[in-house]
């Protein structure tokens, strides 16, 4: 969970634990194209832009996604700050060329919900065999990105080929829990909020950093969290010690077939004992269960100890999807 609305999707998080991220208005979370789930064991590219929309996974109803031939517009207009729930996702890289025609739509459909910002996506394919380092972007494009005020980042987006066996059962209690009912106080509310808590720790390990904590945007998020889990939409896991939690995820899927881990933090004190592995890999054995064939992704930071922990747990790179940030002061 970010301070700055932009939306987590478990990249920097899992770093935590360095040993082990037609024109139609439709829900949000819905994949493109809807191609048959690729044979278990194996990946195979049964679309092109699989990488976007597993970040579009965890999108809910409060968020407009409309499909158009060659980019799709993500809109968001209670929370104009969410910079990936206001954005345009392009089917194909731009030109540099075509950026300021690119920016005149995001002007003409999101900004004018009052979004300060500018966000173009797309993504490029990756090897099922590329190595966990930096993505290299086109240079002429990166320049006139530059020029026009825009910041270019990247993650890896890898889909999950095979669950191989857990290495080792960590010292701790991983469970399922369901999202608070209507009548607040139980267990469940109590797990619920301690889940929450924990991320504050996307921020750093210091109190001090927790002042550029940005309370409104995590309560919404956790709220939006809460609507896909009544939905059956979303499954959070705790990992528990002392009957307290100590790490804390996020299962998402759109209902065909795709799904995407998310917001996976451990707490300081609890990390590098093997948690944050075995609590995902949990989750997602969990979840291949209750939905047979099909597909789990996540991202990460090129290179991060959370890019080299997915492939430890049998991701391999799918995409590189790239973000194009473009803020008022600039």
């Amino acid at each position: 969970m970010s301070g700055d609305a932009r939306d987590p999707h478990g990249a920097a998080e899992v770093a935590a634990e360095p040993e082990q991220g037609r024109e139609a208005a439709v829900a949000a979370g819905a994949a493109d194209g809807g191609a048959a789930a690729p044979e278990r064991g194996s990946v195979r590219r049964v679309d092109d832009r699989l990488g976007l929309a597993i970040e579009r996974v965890g999108l809910s109803g409060r968020t407009l996604v409309t499909y158009a031939r060659d980019h799709v517009t993500v809109r968001t207009p209670s929370r104009p700050d969410f910079r990936d729930g206001n954005t345009i996702d392009l089917l194909v890289p731009p030109t540099p060329r075509e950026l300021p025609g690119w920016i005149d739509r995001f002007r003409d459909t999101i900004a004018v919900m009052g979004a300060r910002h500018v966000q173009l996506r797309w993504e490029t394919p990756l090897a099922p065999t590329a190595p966990a380092s930096e993505a290299t972007a086109d240079p002429e494009l990166v320049a006139a990105l530059g020029e026009l005020g825009f910041e270019l980042g990247s993650v890896t987006m890898l889909l999950l080929e095979a669950l191989p066996p857990l290495a080792r059962e960590p010292a701790a209690e991983l469970i399922p829990i369901e999202a608070p009912s209507a009548v607040p106080g139980g267990a469940v509310d109590r797990r619920w909020h301690a889940a929450t808590v924990l991320y504050r720790y996307f921020e750093g390990e210091n109190p001090d950093d927790w002042r550029d904590w940005n309370q409104d945007f995590t309560d919404w998020s956790v709220d939006v969290q809460r609507e896909l889990a009544t939905a059956e939409r979303a499954q959070v896991w705790i990992a528990a010690r002392h009957g307290g939690p100590v790490a804390r995820l996020t299962v998402v899927h759109d209902r065909q077939g795709l799904a995407a881990v998310q917001d996976v933090v451990v707490h300081p004190v609890h990390r590098r004992a093997g948690i944050a592995s075995a609590l995902t890999h949990r989750a997602i054995g969990h979840h291949l269960e209750t939905h047979p064939g099909g597909r789990v992704g996540v991202g990460a930071d090129p290179g991060s100890p959370a890019d080299h922990l997915y492939r430890r747990l049998g991701f391999r790179p799918h995409a590189t999807l790239w973000s194009a940030l473009r803020m008022p002061d600039a």
